[in-house]
C-alpha cells in the first residue's frame, strides 16, 4: 500500500458511523432490589419501547426450589416505565439468609416480549454487625460474643455434621446458614411478627436456615441447640418427599441424640426416661408419630423417650440400618413399612423391643377394642384436640426444634425453640 493513502483511509474510518450494539424493540435501563429487613423486599425495574409497555411481571423462587413465585409489578403503562414488585414481610416472612433468585418478563402492546438475565439475591437482617465463619458445609453468623464463642458453635456444627454423616449415614446437601442472634430480644425481633413471645429460635428447612437466641454467656444452650437444629434441616434435605414425613419421635429422636442432649445433666433425659418406665407411663411409639403433648412434663417425656428410642436404634440394628431406614423414608412410604424393610420389625414390634432393652413390660399389641397399656387397661394417653391445636405453630416455613422448646418437626410450618425461655425463666431442666 502506498504511503500517501494511509491518510486518506484513516479519515475516511473517522467520517463512518461507530456500530451500534444491537438492541431489542424493549430495553432495561436500570434494575436493583431495595430491602428493609422484616419489612419488605422491593424489586425494581426501570424499561423503555418502541410501543408502550402494557406487562411488566417478576418471577422469583429459593436457591434450590422448584417452585416459581410470580409477581404482578405496580407501573402506569407507557414507552417508559418504572416498575416495582413488593415482597410485605408481615404477610410472607422469609428469614435472614435467604438466597433468591428472580428475573422479570416483560411485554409491550406490539407484542414484543423481553425476559431479563437470571440475577440472584442474599436476603440478610442488616441491622447488626455479622461476623462470620464457614466452610463448604455451612456458615455460621454472630455478632454478640469475642471470636471464641463464635468458634465454638462453629466447632460444634461441623461435628455434628460429621456425626450425623458417621451415624446416619446423611450428608449436608444444600449448606447451612446458622445465624446466633445475641439476646432473646433481638430474635423476637428478627423472625416472624406474631411469633411467640417465649420463642427461643427457627429452624427453616426450605430455605436451609436456623436462627437462635444465644446470649454470650449462655454458650451451653447454644452448644446444645446448634447440633439439634442442624440435625432437623440435614434430615430434612435428606428425607423431604412429595409423599409424607418421617415420624415425629424418629425427627426429634435423632436431634435429641445427635446434639448430645440425652447425657446433658441440665436435660436429665435418661432419668425422665427411667421414672416413666417405674410408673407404667411411658408413651407409645404410635403416640409420638404425630404431634407431641402441649403438657410441659408429658413433652418432656416425648422429647426424652424419642431420643432414647434412637440410641437403640443405632446400637441395636447399627448405623447401616438407621441409614437404610432414611434412605427409605426419602421415597416416601408408611411408618411400618419402612420399619419393618430397615430393621425387621413394626412400630409396636419397635417399641417392645426397646421397652425389653430397658427392661419395661412389653406392650400389648392393640386389637379392635383400640391401643390398651399392659399395667392399667386404660386408653393410651393421646393429645387431646386442643392440645393439638396449642401445640401446633403458625404456617410459616419448615423446620425442626430444640428439646423441649420445639413445638413441631417435619411440618409445613417453622419449627420453633418454642419454650426454652419459658424453662429457663422458672428455673426447670426441662423434665
Amino acid at each position: 500500500m502506498k504511503r500517501w493513502m494511509l491518510p486518506v483511509l484513516l479519515i475516511l474510518s473517522l467520517a463512518l458511523p461507530a456500530p451500534v450494539a444491537a438492541q431489542g424493540p424493549i430495553r432495561v435501563l436500570d434494575q436493583g432490589v431495595e430491602t428493609a429487613f422484616r419489612d419488605h423486599i422491593t424489586f425494581y425495574i426501570s424499561l423503555e419501547s418502541d410501543s408502550e409497555i402494557t406487562d411488566v411481571r417478576l418471577l422469583y423462587r429459593i436457591v434450590g426450589q422448584i417452585a416459581t413465585a410470580r409477581g404482578d409489578a405496580d407501573f402506569e403503562p407507557g414507552t417508559r416505565v418504572e416498575a416495582s414488585f413488593t415482597i410485605d414481610q408481615e404477610r410472607n416472612y422469609f428469614p435472614p439468609g435467604t438466597e433468591f433468585e428472580y428475573w422479570w418478563k416483560i411485554t409491550d402492546e406490539a407484542g414484543n416480549e423481553l425476559k431479563t438475565d437470571l440475577r440472584s439475591l442474599l436476603y440478610m437482617d442488616e441491622r447488626h454487625d455479622w461476623q462470620t465463619l464457614s466452610s463448604d458445609r455451612l456458615t455460621l453468623y454472630w455478632y454478640a460474643g469475642g471470636r471464641a464463642f463464635g468458634e465454638a458453635l462453629f466447632d460444634q456444627a461441623n461435628k455434628t455434621l460429621d456425626q450425623i454423616e458417621a451415624e446416619a449415614g446423611v450428608r449436608v446437601e444444600i449448606p447451612v446458614k446458622i445465624f446466633i442472634y445475641g439476646s432473646y430480644a433481638d430474635l423476637r425481633n428478627a423472625i416472624a411478627v406474631g411469633s411467640q413471645e417465649w420463642t427461643g429460635g427457627q429452624a427453616f428447612t426450605e430455605q436451609g436456615v436456623v436462627v437462635i437466641g444465644v446470649p454470650p454467656g449462655d454458650l451451653d444452650y447454644g452448644l446444645a441447640a446448634t447440633p439439634h437444629e442442624l440435625t432437623h434441616l440435614v434430615i430434612h434435605q435428606a428425607t423431604d418427599n412429595p409423599f409424607g414425613d418421617i415420624p415425629r419421635w424418629l425427627d426429634e429422636g435423632l436431634a435429641v441424640y445427635m446434639s448430645g442432649e440425652l447425657d446433658a445433666d441440665w436435660r436429665g433425659y435418661r432419668d425422665i426416661v427411667a421414672r416413666a418406665a417405674e410408673r407404667g407411663e411411658l408413651m407409645t411409639l404410635q403416640t409420638l408419630s404425630s404431634t407431641f403433648p402441649a403438657d410441659s412434663d408429658q413433652a418432656g417425656l416425648a422429647y426424652a423417650q424419642s431420643g432414647v428410642v434412637v440410641e437403640f436404634i443405632i446400637e441395636h440394628y447399627g448405623k447401616e440400618a438407621m441409614a437404610h431406614l432414611l434412605e427409605i423414608f426419602s421415597e416416601g412410604a408408611l411408618y411400618d413399612d419402612a420399619l419393618e424393610q430397615a430393621l425387621g420389625v413394626d412400630t409396636w414390634g419397635l417399641d417392645n423391643a426397646w421397652r425389653e432393652s430397658i427392661g419395661a413390660p412389653p406392650l400389648e399389641v392393640p386389637g379392635v377394642s383400640g391401643e390398651t397399656t399392659p399395667t392399667t387397661g386404660e386408653p393410651a394417653s393421646v393429645p387431646t384436640e386442643a392440645a393439638v391445636e396449642a401445640a401446633t405453630p403458625a404456617p410459616v416455613p419448615a423446620g425442626g426444634g430444640l428439646t423441649l422448646p420445639c413445638l413441631g418437626s417435619s411440618l409445613t410450618g417453622v419449627t420453633v425453640l418454642a419454650l426454652f425461655v419459658l424453662f429457663r425463666a422458672r428455673g426447670s431442666k426441662v423434665g
